[in-house]
């Protein structure tokens, strides 16, 4: 097949470490390693792009009123929507492309716009409800309904990361024939880089049991209560957070640390580019996922898996679709920092304990790699287009 990928997200490159960029870039791999041509077109990669988002992060975002700010974000998504469907519209008739696949982004309908200009089904990747937008985006928010709508009206196809976020964006009013799940994959390394140990002494934590957390530093990642759990831990306990990425919830997350006079007992690691996470969970005995929204599959369950350490997550169907309960990891009741506390103290005085959830974590996901994901959605694509009557 020949496909034209759109990601209109312009505050993200491909190669950055989001979750939905980390998705696409390895989704496109795995299907050209399977055969299919997939030719790119990438919002942030417009000239003007980058230094447009700055402008809104680093001046509009503090200076103006935040409904006012996140009215502009809305609306310069509108225009960058116009702009991305003319850049991909270019590319697919370049191409020769059977099919426009997107990464779904909030308030943008590029895909419905280029599908229809090109006359193209449309697959869009990633797809998630609305709630976060309107969570943290109160201006505009008829906009974004419309856009939503938009793009699920013109889709041809939709893929979701797990059944519960499936189920949810049926209440939304997506038909269910539309809808398939194409699981999140995972790079299986074949043994870790070095030892932990080895790996330890390289990030000057030998001698303690690290506590790991990867991620974008969403708000609801919850990094806070990571935090909180691990300053009810005893002084005692040879523990140490090991904090990967950076993201908006970064700088609250150090100012929690510094409030609960923790920070000796924590690495904030900053950006870490993919190819380095290997080594830098390879220095974990434990991974921690201390919170997460209610529908979507997190991608650092599966990498902790791949490293082999247990994870502990709180209790949710997306979660409950990676993690089992005292077999491949913990998990606990969402918010209860005490209950945290209490899963990472056991696990911090129990080494064999770590060792059994890790390992049969390793083993549930050896045949959860991103080949697999790429075949699932090869296999929906071609359903589409023969729907379409397209060879």
């Amino acid at each position: 097949m020949k496909i034209t990928w759109s990601l209109p997200v312009p505050g993200e490159p491909l190669h950055s470490g989001r979750g939905d960029m980390v998705r696409a870039q390895n989704l496109v791999s795995a299907l050209r390693v399977l055969g299919h041509e997939v030719e790119i077109v990438a919002a942030a990669e417009e000239i003007g792009t980058a230094m447009g988002v700055r402008t809104y992060r680093r001046v509009l975002r503090r200076a103006l009123p935040a409904g006012v700010a996140l009215g502009l974000r809305t609306l310069g998504r509108l225009a960058l929507a116009r702009r991305q469907a003319r850049r991909v519209v270019s590319k697919a008739r370049e191409q020769g492309a059977d099919l426009i696949v997107e990464t779904q982004v909030h308030g943008v309908s590029s895909g419905a716009r280029a599908a229809k200009a090109v006359g193209l089904p449309l697959a869009l990747d990633d797809c998630s409800p609305p709630d976060e937008e309107f969570a943290f985006q109160p201006a505009l928010p008829g906009r974004v309904r419309q856009a939503f709508r938009r793009e699920g009206e013109a889709a041809s196809a939709m893929f979701v990361s797990s059944q519960a976020l499936a189920h949810r964006l049926g209440t939304y009013g997506m038909p269910s024939g539309k809808l398939t799940v194409v699981p999140n994959g995972v790079h299986i390394p074949q043994g870790c880089p070095q030892g932990r140990e080895e790996s330890r002494q390289e990030l000057g934590l030998e001698g303690r049991v690290v506590l790991g957390f990867v991620g974008s530093f969403q708000p609801w990642h919850r990094v806070d209560l990571l935090i909180g759990a691990a300053s009810a831990l005893a002084p005692s306990m040879p523990i140490h957070l090991l904090l990967i990425g950076d993201g908006f919830a970064r700088e609250a997350a150090v100012a929690e640390a510094s409030r609960l006079e923790i920070s000796e007992r924590i690495t904030f690691t900053g950006h870490v580019i993919p190819s380095r996470l290997p080594r830098m969970l390879a220095a974990c005995d434990v991974g921690v996922l201390p919170g997460s929204n209610d529908y979507g599959q997190p991608m650092k369950l599966m990498e902790y898996a791949a490293a082999g350490i247990p994870a502990v997550a709180p209790d949710l169907p997306p979660v409950r679709e990676v993690v089992r309960h005292g077999e491949t990891g913990l998990l606990f009741s969402p918010g209860d920092s005490t209950a945290l506390a209490d899963i990472l103290t056991g696990l911090v005085e129990d080494s064999t304990l770590r060792t059994q959830l890790g390992e049969a974590g390793r083993q549930s996901v050896l045949e959860k790699g991103w080949a697999h994901s790429a075949r699932s959605m090869a296999a929906a694509l071609r359903v589409v287009l023969h729907q379409e009557g397209r060879p």
